[in-house]
């Protein structure tokens, strides 16, 4: 018999792993170890009385009762999300900040844009979070979200915003001591500043994996900002977003010309394109990046 009524909270416990399909991917979503995790869902399940889940490795198949349960808590989270739009719609307060989301590479551009939106726009809140994951726009997690790929979820609206040029870039130190570069070929006799595969759908990191000959590389990064952070500190050459290379005082551009580019899109759920404090946050905006299209396209 179950020993007491389940917390509200195990139901996100439930919704992770729903998401994740596994329990290391569920403590990736929570920010928590995979054996907290582990003993949350032991807890949940002597509560209910059932067994939720089929362990095998590390992968898992769901009960009927963990159906049951996923399919509740995936109700619970789409009820909040739905009150959470509705009363930030509702709000007409110009205070009431606009959350954007945008990868960190891109957090200090938007940054240092935003004097001059706030300037022009001075009725715009905005307030911004680099992150790298993609953000639930359906579940109210931001307001608008800048992604670098068209996306394709149902119910999102999605804005052709800029274009973002990558180039090859290496520290002027690393230079001093380092073999000229001339040609691409020659990068394979050079330290590379790598990025990890789930990056490399990315035009700018997919092009040095394609260029990088024999190279290992003598970093392995998850984010164009780890990055430009690295090659500034003389870790290697890298492929950076032109508008971060180009602006900084310590790195030097390898090759004059971009070697790839970029579309960026802004992007918000269907259920707030009616709000008038989010459609000024996104024409100001869109208004902002076209201003400053050539630092961004490098």
């Amino acid at each position: 018999m179950p020993s007491n009524d389940p917390d509200w909270n195990d139901f996100k416990i439930i919704l992770a792993l729903g998401q994740g399909g596994s329990v290391a991917a569920a403590g990736r979503t929570l920010s928590v170890d995979g054996s907290t995790v582990s003993r949350r869902l032991a807890a949940i399940e002597e509560s209910m009385g059932a067994c939720l889940i089929v362990r095998g490795g590390q992968k898992f198949a769901w009960t009927a009762e963990g159906r049951a349960v996923l399919a509740a808590a995936e109700a619970m989270a789409g009820a909040v999300a739905e009150a959470t739009r509705t009363v930030r719609s509702a709000k007409a307060d110009p205070a009431v900040p606009v959350i954007l989301s945008c990868p960190p590479g891109l957090s200090a551009l938007i940054m240092r844009m935003l004097p001059a939106l706030k300037e022009k726009h001075p009725e715009v809140e905005l307030e911004v979070s680099g992150e790298n994951r993609t953000v639930d726009l359906a579940r109210g997690e931001a307001d608008i979200a800048i992604r670098m790929f068209r996306p394709t979820e149902p119910g999102l609206v999605c804005k052709q915003a800029f274009e973002l040029g990558w180039g090859v870039y290496a520290a002027k130190s690393y230079l001093a001591d380092a073999p000229a570069i001339t040609s691409v070929d020659d990068l394979q006799h050079h330290r590379l500043v790598r990025f990890v595969s789930s990056m490399h759908k990315v035009s700018g990191p997919r092009w040095l994996e394609e260029h990088r000959g024999s190279a290992q590389g003598s970093a392995l990064v998850d984010n164009t900002e780890v990055a430009a952070t690295v090659v500034a500190a003389g870790g290697g050459v890298g492929v950076l977003l032109c508008a971060r290379g180009d602006t900084h005082p310590d790195m030097v551009r390898i090759f004059p010309e971009r070697v790839a580019s970029s579309t960026g899109w802004l992007v918000i759920h269907e259920s707030v394109r009616d709000s008038a404090r989010i459609r000024s946050a996104m024409d100001a905006l869109a208004e902002t990046l076209e201003q400053h299209r050539t630092l961004l396209l490098g």
